[in-house]
């Protein structure tokens, strides 16, 4: 019974890091790229549904985010998973996560 407590607990916490990731691309939308993508802000409001999945991958893989956002390369990727996963043409599109 204990053996088995322990195997559970075990991949519980192989899965912990996993569970943060998925939730940081929302949290990292919204603190890096809500801080110029919003209204007044220094570039114009931008949410998840705004375009299809595959044209948010394409826009970050071509580089055609011209300021520089400060975050690392896992950041990045946290966010375009994020916005893949609520854009226009997902399960769950996110229109209004910065409001306009």
């Amino acid at each position: 019974m204990q053996k088995r407590i322990v195997t559970m607990l075990t991949a519980m916490s192989l899965m912990l890091p996993a569970i943060a990731m998925a939730a940081s691309g929302d949290a990292l939308f919204l603190q890096s790229c809500g801080s110029c993508h919003k209204k007044g802000g220094k570039a114009a409001i931008v949410n998840p549904a705004d375009k299809a999945g595959s044209v948010w991958e394409k826009y970050f893989a071509r580089g055609r985010h011209t300021a520089d956002m400060g975050m690392s390369d896992a950041d990045l990727q946290a966010v375009v998973k994020y916005l893949v996963a609520h854009a226009a043409d997902s399960d769950q599109p996110a229109a209004a996560v910065i409001p306009k």
